[in-house]
């Protein structure tokens, strides 16, 4: 778990990078490109779509709040079931979002903006998701910044994967799949640590 984590600290490196400058070179290469059509929509994109993905995700209480009693109760399988459903149901939701954001911009893209294009729409497919995470993280939520992060590393390498190797659609969903279910699998096994931890004391 150690060697997994110092992995994970690795990817965060790049992952920081691109976060925090990612959205302002690719906003301008675009604008020098003259495509201004797509930095507008995509910055409408990001002041609506943190409501709309909160809303998406509000079905998932359905599984939530059970989860929450159970293991309030002393149930831990049934909380933890009914726990992994709420957090498929929210993954599911998060990598919609991405593929249908992601789809859009590569159809506008051509063979001179394709990298901007691919570099902006990872802002607007994440920076709604990285916000609804950070409400989390403070409401209390200590696992917020789980599928968010995995979720990033999802799009980027599916960029890379359209850049170099001309990803197909199935392909980018098996990437998102298998690279969401590692996620989901870390989420879990913190959580089953943590618990364990603090039942020693």
């Amino acid at each position: 778990m150690e060697s997994f984590a110092r992995a994970l600290s690795v990817l965060a490196i790049p992952l920081g990078i691109i976060n925090m400058f990612g959205g302002i070179v690719s906003g301008i290469w675009l604008a020098i490109l003259g495509e201004w059509g797509l930095i507008g929509y995509g910055i409408l994109a990001l002041i609506v779509s943190g409501m709309g993905i909160g809303l998406a995700m509000m079905p998932g209480m359905i599984f939530a709040a059970p989860a929450a009693v159970m293991l309030e109760k002393g149930n831990k399988f049934g909380g933890y079931v009914f726990g992994f459903l709420s957090s498929l149901y929210t993954i599911g939701v998060l990598v919609a979002w991405c593929v249908l954001v992601l789809i859009y911009y590569t159809k506008q893209a051509n063979h001179d903006s394709i990298i901007p294009v691919l570099i902006w729409s990872y802002g607007i497919a994440t920076g709604p998701i990285t916000w609804l995470a950070q409400k989390d993280l403070q409401g209390g939520n200590e696992y917020a910044m789980v599928s968010t992060f995995f979720i990033q590393v999802a799009y980027l390498l599916t960029i890379l994967g359209i850049l170099f190797v001309g990803m197909s659609l199935l392909n980018v969903l098996v990437l998102f799949g298998v690279i969401m279910a590692i996620g989901l699998v870390v989420q879990f096994s913190m959580a089953y640590l943590t618990e364990k931890s603090q039942s020693y004391y």
